[in-house]
């Protein structure tokens, strides 16, 4: 009488921990995010997303960084790190093109990742889109951001734009 316990029990224990480890190095691909070949932080809050870009000292945290309000400027084929963090609620960050959708959690850091494999030059407005997937509140329908995906070219172009080389010693002015 007891084999009718037994057996199913034991066929979903033998199930289970075939899928413990035969599925432990998809959960670890998953889960192990790689250090990137450019990494941003994002900060979301209502209603907006923040993007920070460290400077040419490669360093966040100091007074070269750029922070740019709805735009996400990227590389293709480049592994991009990206931070999550919020300012206030909870939102769901969300770039459909990519599959990545993460929530975002106040007092949280989260590391995600991807790596875009074409450019934004040809769709109809020259971006993708971002959304926030989380209703955040009143004005949630607000909150959506641009992805631009360039080429290698034209992303340190972009860089340059946005940090310009050093022209040598500031001027000092005359008395």
């Amino acid at each position: 009488m007891a084999s009718w316990v037994l057996v199913p029990a034991a066929i979903v224990l033998a199930l289970d921990l075939g899928i413990d480890f035969s599925g432990g190095s998809a959960y670890d691909a998953f889960t192990n995010v790689p250090a990137g070949d450019y990494v941003v932080y994002v900060t979301g809050k209502q209603f907006n997303w923040d993007f920070t870009y460290p400077g040419p000292d490669n360093q966040f945290g100091t007074e070269d960084d750029l922070t740019l309000e709805n735009e996400l400027h990227v590389p293709v084929n480049k592994q991009i790190r990206l931070v999550l963090q919020s300012e206030d609620v909870l939102h769901s960050f969300f770039i459909p093109v990519v599959r990545l959708k993460q929530d975002v959690v106040p007092g949280r850091k989260i590391p995600v990742w991807f790596q875009a494999v074409k450019t934004s030059e040809n769709t109809e407005n020259g971006y993708y889109e971002i959304a926030c997937a989380e209703l955040c509140g009143y004005g949630h329908y607000t909150m959506r951001g641009f992805l631009y995906v360039h080429s290698q070219e034209d992303y340190d172009s972009w860089v340059q734009q946005q940090w310009p080389p050093a022209t040598g010693e500031e001027e000092v002015p005359s008395e």
